[in-house]
């Protein structure tokens, strides 16, 4: 009876500890072994090792959680994983049609030009941004109306438009 109870509890503390990634040191060894909430781990041949480090990681999460509190508050929360949305922006920049239409030396004059803008400060959540046949960027601001809009254009599934054929 005792046993069970144990494993019981063993296999919900592993459980918790798999579905949990949220804090610092189990983020680490998710981002490296396991792969739950990246594209991709660093070293995709070592799950076993992961699932190994995982509980261990997570019980120094639980004992360090206040210091880990602190440090998202004041640091942000992402830290200190801070590369992943500019990598995914990057990604999605890529795949866009009007970015494909470029020469591969525009598409570097856009993807720096790009890079530029978002370290500047220049984007907020009322710029529209418009690239140039020539790998350029023009900022445009728009007002909140004219956003909303934009956004419920972009959500619309596109549909072919319907034949009529005359006689």
């Amino acid at each position: 009876m005792l046993n069970r109870r144990l494993l019981r509890v063993i296999a919900l503390a592993v459980a918790t500890a798999v579905f949990s990634t949220g804090c610092m040191l189990s983020r680490a060894v998710d981002r490296a072994f396991l792969g739950l909430t990246v594209r991709r781990p660093s070293f995709e041949a070592r799950k076993t090792t992961g699932v190994f480090l995982l509980p261990i990681t997570f019980a120094i999460d639980v004992a360090t959680f206040p210091i880990q509190a602190l440090l998202v508050v004041i640091l942000g929360d992402n830290f200190p994983f801070k590369e992943e949305e500019q990598l995914n922006q990057m990604y999605a920049l890529n795949q866009h049609p009007q970015m494909q239409k470029l020469s591969p030396e525009r598409r570097a004059i856009a993807m720096r030009e790009f890079e530029s803008l978002l370290r500047s400060g220049q984007l907020s959540r009322n710029t529209t941004l418009a690239l140039t046949d020539d790998g350029h960027w023009v900022l445009v601001p728009v007002n909140d109306e004219a956003r909303d809009q934009m956004l419920a254009r972009a959500q619309q599934p596109e549909t072919a438009p319907e034949a009529v054929c005359e006689r």
